[in-house]
């Protein structure tokens, strides 16, 4: 997994308000590098009740890159989220502390 790849800002077209109810998320990947993308969703006042998590869908790929998107729509309009990210046995965690 090639980790210099990954890319992720939550905002602009990479973390967006799609409607007033879904919210799309997108990820960045090397191309053909990884086996599935999960987004960890919650609001992060009420996290144990309101996880959930997303299996990402390949929605483009250029020359370089796997673009990866989702829809989320929020419990309470509030929306914290992190990505697993699996290839082969390799599993890694991108949040917003790193």
């Amino acid at each position: 997994m090639l980790l210099e790849a990954l890319y992720h800002v939550p905002r602009d077209k990479w973390a967006y308000a799609y409607d007033t109810h879904t919210i799309h998320l997108r990820i960045r990947t090397k191309k053909n590098d990884i086996d599935s993308v999960v987004a960890m969703t919650g609001d992060k006042y009420d996290w144990d009740r309101t996880y959930f998590e997303i299996t990402m869908e390949k929605a483009a790929s250029d020359d370089m890159f796997d673009y990866w998107e989702c829809g989320v729509r929020p419990k309470y309009k509030r929306l914290s989220y992190g990505f697993r990210i699996h290839a082969g046995d390799e599993t890694v965690y991108m949040v917003d502390s790193g």
